[in-house]
């Protein structure tokens, strides 16, 4: 009998634990989003950034953490965040390469705590701040709700459709290759890499295509975004007021940060949400499209 008792007393002891555990890992879960933002403050861009809608859009992707792009004037910006995102906190590049296109983080301060900033000319073949390409931002957080860290890398990798810029692309495959290799070897194991990748070809499933998806196998990456149809739109060559949808904008994460939940989701916002991904016209597309980016935020979760 008394070996009865304290069976079901272990056994209740255990029952708790484990909901207990079950209870702790629904509330591990945290978002992140990618967003290019089309020269935002860019004294040249025809298109002036609409910062309400831009808050809008941000706040929708319900992030904790936002890997942001095409930054050109960062005090704006960070005066941006300051009084639009009060309850977030902005981390920029100092280089933008030959664009002056900066990039970097906005991040929710309830939710994660940021370890440390830094940026890296790995995949910029000039190795200078107003030349070349952009530089990648590199974020380490620890995740307030777990105690989880991890380390989130931000890249806006080489534009154009020609053959010769995705060469230039495949060999920034490398280079981000490198920087990853040696993060794990200081000891990360989680990542989250985001940003426009400009996989022009994506949509056609080319060798450009393949070539993305040999990175991000042989890095141990699982990409949100390939069950997306578009992130953005272009006018597609033609002139005549539709603009075609494309696919440049990734989220992925390490296997083993994939691994420690149960949910993953992914969604695209915006215009690309609005149209379904459709060839759209210009007025379909609508002011987020004319007044923010030709982007779409996308935004994943786990949980």
């Amino acid at each position: 009998m008394k070996n009865g008792i304290a069976l079901l007393i272990l056994l209740t002891l255990f029952s708790t634990d484990a909901f207990s555990k079950s209870t702790n890992k629904a509330k591990k879960g945290f978002n992140f989003a990618t967003f290019n933002i089309r020269n935002y403050g860019s004294d040249k861009s025809s298109n002036k950034t609409d910062k309400r809608r831009l808050k809008s859009l941000l706040l929708k992707t319900g992030a904790d953490v936002i890997g942001v792009q095409e930054v050109v004037d960062e005090v704006d910006f960070k005066r941006f965040v300051k009084n639009y995102l009060p309850k977030y906190r902005v981390r920029l590049s100092k280089c933008g390469g030959l664009g002056n296109q900066k990039l970097g983080f906005v991040y929710k301060a309830s939710a994660l705590t940021l370890s440390s900033f830094s940026e890296d000319q790995i995949m910029n073949e000039k190795r200078e701040c107003a030349k070349g390409l952009r530089p990648a931002a590199v974020a380490k957080f620890r995740n307030k709700k777990n105690g989880i860290r991890f380390t989130a890398i931000n890249v806006h990798l080489k534009a154009g459709g020609t053959q010769s810029n995705a060469d230039k692309r495949y060999w920034q495959y490398g280079q981000l290759s490198k920087l990853i290799k040696k993060h794990r070897k200081q000891g990360a194991r989680y990542f989250v890499v985001v940003g426009d990748f400009n996989t022009t070809d994506y949509v056609l499933r080319n060798n450009n295509y393949k070539r993305f998806l040999n990175f991000v196998d042989r890095n141990n990456l699982i990409d949100f975004s390939e069950s997306l149809e578009c992130s953005s739109f272009w006018y597609g060559g033609v002139e005549d007021g539709y603009f075609t949808p494309s696919l440049l904008d990734h989220i992925l994460v390490s296997e083993a940060l994939w691994d420690q939940y149960s949910v993953q989701e992914v969604e695209v916002g915006s215009h690309c949400k609005k149209v379904r991904c459709d060839e759209a016209h210009e007025d379909r597309l609508g002011e987020s499209f004319k007044e923010v980016s030709d982007h779409c935020p996308v935004s994943a979760t786990l949980k």
